[in-house]
């Protein structure tokens, strides 16, 4: 009895301490201030038991080892994972930098986790870690691709990843009647309704990039280059609502000599048009520049734009995207689009 005695007082203790603790607010809770070593250990324990056992039920797919599957996780990987976990040839991130625990560089690491365990670390994410849970924004069948991505990134070259950037389907999108984006969605097809006609691309029109080619960028450059053609290709391919999502709420857009100033007067203006030009646009680069500086980048294309037809047009033309990184990938946050008749 004694013994027990002992027992009881001993917990009393630690619960009277560790009460003193959490209300004294003695406990430092910065970032940069990191966990004890047992600390850190006993959290990673727990991380690594409940993932094995909330991942044990499921069921992983055959498809893990298909090319179109894992093009397409690189494209959703460049624009959702890269401020994070980086991709090959990518200098750290100031987001990064910042964040504790840092998340993996996956590129340099070998693959310890299963698939099934990768897959619900992505669907639901982890608490008290800065991974989101991306199940509620994205489908199973996406959500896998990125795994089949995964699987195949570590030792990944730069060359490499960019042939799979260059070759995917891949990029961030919401599926449909999600409630997150319902707000915006609706805003977007209220004005769309009442839009004016869409404009006519002449010689001061704007031209778009119909197909991604390999430029020569650093690797941070180019994941923002990837959600640039990415826009340009859903565009062309009349996907105007998964097109707005890669545009920041706030853009401001330059053509044709006036400005639209967000996204929603975009939509309700020229975006429609735009898509509907370019659906038979023939558009070849010709050269590419960019660069970043922090979570902003700018990439400079010049291409020449081709059209046949009762008018057809034989542009040069210019376009200069500016896009910042957020907690879903690039965004873009400008553009200046201007063309001119090729002589």
């Amino acid at each position: 009895m004694k013994s027990v005695g002992i027992v009881v007082i001993t917990l009393v203790v630690l619960l009277v301490v560790a009460t003193a603790v959490v209300y004294s607010g003695s406990l430092n809770i910065a970032a940069d201030d990191p966990h004890w070593r047992t600390t850190s250990r006993l959290i990673e324990t727990l991380r690594d038991r409940s993932i094995s056992r909330q991942a044990k039920d499921v069921a992983v797919p055959a498809s893990l080892d298909d090319a179109k599957s894992i093009a397409s996780g690189a494209g959703e990987y460049a624009e959702m994972c890269t401020g994070c976990h980086l991709a090959p040839g990518m200098k750290d991130t100031e987001m990064r930098q910042g964040l504790y625990p840092k998340p993996p560089e996956l590129a340099k690491h070998d693959v310890r986790r299963t698939s099934a365990e990768q897959f619900w670390i992505i669907k639901h994410g982890l608490k008290m870690t800065g991974m989101p849970a991306w199940g509620p924004t994205h489908k199973d069948d996406r959500i896998w691709s990125m795994v089949a991505f995964l699987r195949k990134l570590p030792g990944m070259t730069p060359a490499q990843y960019q042939t799979l950037l260059d070759s995917g389907e891949g990029g961030h999108h919401h599926d449909e009647g999600e409630e997150h984006e319902a707000e915006t969605e609706a805003a977007l097809a209220s004005e769309t309704k009442t839009a004016p006609a869409g404009h006519a691309h002449d010689d001061g029109g704007h031209a778009h990039e119909k197909t991604p080619s390999t430029t020569t960028l650093s690797a941070e450059a180019a994941q923002a280059a990837a959600v640039a053609d990415r826009f340009q290709k859903l565009l062309a391919q009349g996907k105007t609502r998964e097109a707005s999502m890669l545009l920041d709420p706030s853009i401001l857009i330059f053509e044709g000599g006036g400005a639209e100033k967000s996204r929603a007067e975009y939509a309700s203006r020229h975006l429609k048009a735009d898509s509907e030009f370019l659906k038979n646009a023939n558009v070849a680069m010709i050269s590419r520049a960019g660069n970043t500086a922090g979570d902003l980048a700018w990439i400079a294309t010049e291409s020449r734009l081709k059209t046949e037809g009762s008018k057809p047009l034989d542009l040069l033309s210019t376009e200069t995207m500016v896009l910042k990184r957020t907690p879903d990938g690039w965004r873009v946050m400008h553009i200046h689009w201007s063309s001119k008749a090729k002589k």
